[in-house]
């Protein structure tokens, strides 16, 4: 489910290139997670009767649930500007590279136990990270800082999001909520924001994707992955995340790497295969009916 959700994840920057150029980041998102989160109120509505009915207000008293929101909205303003500024490849790989480092410093800081292993993980990705934003035609040090700050926004989701599915929130609940207050939180920003765009042919059917398939779909998948998976784990398996969105940038774009950046690429993916190998505090599935 992580590794599906991830990979769906993937066609995010393409898809925002590919739409109209003119499209202000902060809008685009607004707009993403308004449709996204009416989508997932819906389904919630539609399927309560499955599901262990759950306490709406107690939910919207969870911290948890508000970092949660927060880490979403930081995370769609800050990738969707980034990809636009430093190209998809290089967006991608540095915000979701970055990733599993961040959670994995977290959970390490928690336990203070450092292994050899996270450490060595750590110095190559760093490393690897250096080389791959150091060089290249588009080494803006603005839109690599945005950036890092996606990476940043997205740890603080993940390791949020787990958190709340290992209580026994039920998921159907907790993700619309969720998305619910990333939707108001861009609201200020997207309310003066260029809206010309979203009438457009390109517009609507950029809309229609981000909302739908790398969202609507793509958390429901990882988030109920989150409920198997530990967050540092799931960081990791997010690596195909950059791999699709190279790929797709490659293929689609005409978007190049630097064969030193290609050695960086290399030695971010062995410092997240280091990552996978660092034990874990085992996760317990949530029983049936929560989901």
């Amino acid at each position: 489910m992580v590794l599906g959700g991830t990979a769906l994840f993937g066609t995010i920057g393409t898809a925002r290139v590919l739409g109209p150029d003119d499209a202000p980041a902060p809008a685009v998102a607004f707009a993403r997670m308004a449709v996204a989160s009416s989508l997932m109120v819906a389904i919630a509505v539609a399927t309560a009767s499955r599901r262990r009915p759950a306490s709406v207000p107690a939910l919207l008293g969870s911290p948890t649930l508000w970092v949660a929101g927060i880490g979403q909205a930081c995370f769609q303003a800050s990738f969707l500007a980034a990809v636009t500024r430093v190209g998809v490849a290089t967006g991608t790989l540095v915000a979701i590279g970055a990733t599993p480092l961040l959670t994995g410093l977290v959970a390490t800081v928690r336990t203070r136990r450092p292994t050899r292993a996270w450490l060595t993980s750590t110095g190559l990705g760093v490393l690897g990270l250096v080389l791959l934003v150091g060089v290249g035609g588009r080494a803006d040090p603005v839109g690599l800082l945005v950036a890092f700050g996606a990476a940043v926004s997205y740890a603080t989701f993940i390791l949020a999001g787990g958190a709340l599915t290992r209580h026994e929130h039920p998921l159907g609940t907790t993700l619309p909520a969720v998305f619910c207050i990333a939707t108001v939180v861009l609201a200020p920003a997207a309310m003066v924001s260029e809206w010309a765009w979203i009438g457009t042919g390109e517009g609507a059917v950029m809309l229609l994707w981000l909302a739908t398939v790398p969202t609507v779909v793509a958390y429901g998948l990882f988030n109920r992955g989150l409920a198997w998976v530990d967050a540092p784990v799931a960081a990791t398996l997010g690596l195909i995340e950059p791999l699709v969105a190279t790929g797709l940038a490659l293929l689609l774009l005409g978007e190049s790497l630097a064969v030193v950046q290609v050695v960086g690429a290399l030695l971010v993916a062995s410092a997240m295969v280091l990552a996978a190998r660092v034990p874990a505090p085992a996760a317990v599935p949530p029983a049936p009916v929560t989901r």
